[in-house]
């Protein structure tokens, strides 16, 4: 049996924020943070209780049941 070209991407369960997102197996913080139109600039990230370095989002990838928190900054005065 062969696999369809169109074979359907594998999606992993993680838990934003206090709630549960599916995203593609080998998804960063870097691709959620594009997937929610947030600039990675003003945003705080800390995956499973370590704050993760903003230059590190495109190489830390989120795991099945992973838990990710996300703080944006705003400015005001």
């Amino acid at each position: 049996m062969t696999e369809s070209p169109e074979k359907q991407e594998e999606l992993i369960t993680i838990i934003a924020n206090g709630q549960p997102w599916r995203v593609p197996r080998e998804s960063t913080i870097a691709d959620f943070l594009q997937r929610l139109a947030l600039t990675p600039g003003r945003v705080v990230a800390m995956l499973d209780g370590s704050i993760i370095p903003r230059e590190r989002f495109a190489e830390a990838r989120l795991r099945e049941g992973c838990r990710l928190e996300l703080v944006t900054m705003v400015g005001g005065g």
